[in-house]
């Protein structure tokens, strides 16, 4: 009896993905480890299951001196967990909070609700995993520019009168 298919994947094998900001602030490189790994079939609908059949997602990150990962940001549900594997960076958070330095061998615990992106403060690229818990209503945040992402859309909210549109 074999290896049960989607159970493994070697880094490898996995190739690096560019996702730049057009003016290139943003600028970071990503496997997405977990991408292709399923989860047993006689898991029950309704106990767990998530449409990519996985309770979390598993991302491993590289980026450049001197560029951030993407905006600053909220998770409404989601947690992330970072483990360091080389270079040095920091984490940003909220304007009234200081940075947390990331260094190899550096674990760190981004709750839901905390704002936050990854900023590359050192001379050689940045690389960390990043172990996401994938809900299946997550909604983000971004602070600095007032947007909002759900459901692979990013839009901006306009406030409304509760009845408008209802009668």
């Amino acid at each position: 009896m074999g290896e049960p298919a989607g159970v493994r994947r070697n880094e490898a094998d996995v190739a690096w993905d560019p996702d730049r900001s057009p003016k290139g602030d943003y600028d970071c490189h990503y496997r997405e480890m977990s991408k292709g790994l399923t989860v047993s079939p006689t898991i029950p609908e309704g106990h767990g299951r998530l449409p990519s059949g996985r309770p979390f997602e598993v991302d491993l990150v590289r980026i450049p001196p001197g560029k951030k990962l993407c905006p600053r940001h909220v998770h409404s549900v989601q947690w992330e967990y970072y483990i360091v594997v080389s270079g040095s960076g920091r984490m940003l958070q909220s304007q009234d909070e200081p940075p947390i330095s990331m260094q190899p061998g550096d674990h760190l615990l981004q709750p839901p609700g905390w704002v936050h992106t990854v900023e590359n403060d050192g001379e050689q690229d940045l690389i960390y995993y990043v172990i996401a818990s994938n809900p299946v209503d997550e909604t983000c945040y971004y602070p600095d520019s007032g947007k909002w992402a759900a459901g692979g859309k990013v839009f901006r909210m306009v406030e409304a009168d509760y009845f408008d549109g209802e009668e």
